[in-house]
């Protein structure tokens, strides 16, 4: 079964926008279940606080060659554990405001600091919001 993800993004440490604009794939630290054929959106806090980008996870086993090449990705752990990646395949790029903090607040989303699944409310928002831009 495909599952939806709310994938925070802090651009302070890598401006993901600037990439996905210029790229795309990406390659991601997993924390969460997230596995291959579920949806990502991608949130970006400040300055935006919004979802920017819809992604499929075209790959949940990424290799350590593919990592190594994608340096941006690679974190330290400080429990010395081996990170998992994901790979992303850009989907949709939404316009500036789509999907504010606000509104996605008000529709159910709960905290942004870790990779968490949407909730039916959430996810029955955001599917309304994309059938009026597709």
């Amino acid at each position: 079964m495909v599952e939806n993800w709310i994938v925070p993004c802090n651009i302070k440490y890598y401006d993901v926008v600037k990439h996905l604009n210029e790229n795309d794939y990406i390659v991601w630290r997993r924390v969460s279940a997230i596995r291959k054929g579920d949806v990502v959106y991608l949130y970006i806090a400040l300055p935006y606080q919004e979802i920017k980008f819809r992604c499929l996870v075209v790959d949940d086993d990424v290799d350590e060659k593919t990592v190594e090449n994608n340096s941006y990705a690679i974190k330290t752990s400080s429990s010395g554990k081996k990170s998992h990646y994901i790979l992303l395949k850009k989907e949709y790029a939404y316009k500036e405001g789509t999907f504010r903090l606000a509104e996605l607040k008000a529709n159910g989303l709960g905290q942004t600091q870790t990779q968490a699944r949407t909730d039916r409310k959430l996810q029955a928002f955001i599917d309304s919001v994309n059938e009026t831009i597709k």
